[in-house]
């Protein structure tokens, strides 16, 4: 390790700046509507993951939404597309709404 012993992971460094709920919902607003605009799923889906991995483990998660941890993976992996209500469940454990205006 020598001179990287005072580094962080990219996940630790985005939970110190997105650190409220506040935070974390405006992060995943503005992934969602990046999505909107450019339809890039999976970058939109790694914003989820971060924000998954912010509060719990992927397991842990996984089982408060009730999918498999593989289920959940091939979500935040971009190797499926989750339907409707699969997100709303996840956006809802993660304490947002789906709105449409």
């Amino acid at each position: 390790m020598g001179k990287y012993k005072n580094s962080i992971s990219f996940e630790e460094g985005f939970c110190e700046i997105f650190n409220t709920e506040e935070d974390l919902k405006d992060y995943l607003t503005f992934a969602f509507e990046e999505y909107l605009q450019d339809g890039d799923f999976n970058v939109f889906c790694r914003s989820l993951e971060l924000v998954i991995k912010s509060r719990d483990t992927i397991n842990g998660f996984a089982k408060k939404v009730d999918l498999s941890k593989m289920g959940l993976y091939n979500i935040i992996n971009g190797k499926k597309e989750p339907k409707i209500r699969t997100l709303a469940k996840i956006l809802k454990e993660l304490g947002c709404t789906l709105k449409i205006a």
